[in-house]
């Protein structure tokens, strides 16, 4: 009780379909991994912004009390520390308001896309030309049934 048994030709039938089916399947697979990539550089960009204002009012009060205190004693070696501060903020300001997120994406696209043969991409479906609403109209449903 409860199997089901089909016969070969019955499988046959149902091919296309399942073709079909898997396919819309790694289509929506691909979406939502691509949904979660995108929710987890905007976390990355969001969390790397925050950290830059405490990091710049960290540097702000240094710079302010070491440049006070260097003054005051007459000795300008208190301002060595702020080179290092300053280059650490600089880079910091250029990930997440600056261009090397950019530059970066821009060097890695290379590695992570295939090469394009013939204006034509080299693996997967393209998702532009299938899903529920543009269903093949020669596509049996379930069981070889319209």
């Amino acid at each position: 009780m409860g199997q089901w048994n089909s016969t070969p030709s019955e499988i046959d039938g149902d091919k296309p379909f399942l073709m079909y089916k898997e396919q819309l399947q790694q289509e929506r697979m691909m979406e939502l991994q691509n949904q979660w990539l995108e929710r987890t550089n905007a976390m990355e960009i969001a969390w790397s912004r925050e950290f830059v204002r405490y990091y710049g009012a960290f540097c702000a009060v240094s710079t302010v009390g070491l440049c006070v205190g260097a003054f005051q004693r007459r000795r300008l070696v208190l301002l060595a520390p702020l080179v290092p501060l300053g280059c650490v903020l600089t880079y910091q300001l250029d990930q997440v308001y600056g261009t090397l997120r950019g530059r970066v994406r821009g060097e890695a696209a290379p590695l992570v896309l295939p090469p394009r043969v013939g204006g034509r991409e080299t693996h997967g479906v393209r998702a532009s030309q299938t899903g529920p609403t543009r269903r093949a109209p020669d596509l049996p449903g379930p069981r070889g049934h319209p």
